[in-house]
């Protein structure tokens, strides 16, 4: 099971490596995509922050500038994989809480394969976004980043 959530994460960070190159070399328009990246970085944080027993020092919706959010993205994508190398019980329940106070409990598993598919929807979301804005986004299908 380790495994196949490492190699998940390997390509998360892959994803969002990709994602970020693209909105760094892109003139982006729409507010929208640097609300969704933010977002995308701050939720990778939150949930890392929950698994990891730790308060999270950022909140769900808050923006940062881009440069700030990119650096967020990949460092936090990173961060992940960190915690997967020395994870041992990726079947404990935690408890946590949620943005708003309440009080949840789940396996570890769980939250990876929500924090991955989170991910994906979103970065679905931004590339929309950019081919609206006629911006070409990267490939970042699961078997793009098997082939690379």
């Amino acid at each position: 099971m380790k495994e196949r959530f490492t190699r998940l994460f390997e390509y998360n960070l892959w994803a969002n490596g990709q994602l970020a190159e693209s909105l760094r070399v892109n003139p982006i328009e729409n507010d929208k995509v640097l609300k969704l990246t933010s977002h995308l970085a701050n939720a990778q944080v939150i949930w890392l922050d929950r698994v990891q027993r730790q308060s999270s020092t950022v909140g769900v919706w808050d923006e940062y500038s881009q440069k700030e959010t990119l650096e967020l993205l990949e460092r936090s994508s990173q961060d992940w994989l960190d915690f997967l190398y020395s994870a041992e019980d990726l079947e404990k329940v935690i408890e946590y809480k949620n943005s708003k106070g309440q009080t949840y409990e789940s396996r570890i598993e769980d939250i990876l394969n929500h924090v991955v598919n989170h991910g994906t929807h979103h970065r679905a979301q931004v590339m929309l976004l950019l081919r609206q804005e006629n911006i070409d986004p990267p490939s970042l299908d699961f078997i793009f980043y098997v082939r690379s």
